[in-house]
């Protein structure tokens, strides 16, 4: 009887490394991936918002300010989502952006209000897109 070759030898380990180690390590892998992604939905599921009010994601809101030799301006505006349709747009003028700003917040406010629109989340002062002129 002739003895199998060193490379024979180590060709079947390989295959049965390969045939059985490596499978099962991949079926457990895909089986905790999987777990993680169906903990994930039902914890995505369960999240309670930490506002009072629950924040109403068919609108979107977004604003500019714009400031110019001592001139500033900020408008801000909500867009249903589903029909892209702008529900309001309000903007005001004056010389400092920390006045202006509840003005047209107030005014926005007030426009959704009217229309019965709750919990739509409006940008604050430091989430508006800078528009002014680059120094």
């Amino acid at each position: 009887m002739k003895t199998p070759s060193i490379s024979a030898v180590f060709c079947y380990m390989l295959y049965f490394l390969i045939n059985n180690i490596m499978n099962r390590s991949y079926s457990k892998i895909r089986h905790i991936q999987e777990s993680n992604q169906r903990l994930e939905r039902r914890l995505i599921n369960e999240q309670v918002p930490v506002s009072e009010e629950t924040p109403n994601t068919q609108y979107m809101a977004a604003g500019t300010k714009f400031c110019f030799f001592g001139s500033c301006r900020i408008d801000i505006k909500v867009i249903d989502k589903t029909t892209s349709q702008i529900i309001t747009s309000q903007g005001s003028e004056g010389s400092d952006v920390n006045s202006i700003y509840p003005q047209v917040i107030k005014l926005v406010q007030d426009e959704l209000t009217t229309k019965k629109i709750t919990g739509v989340t409006l940008p604050t002062l430091e989430q508006l897109e800078d528009k002014s002129p680059k120094k």
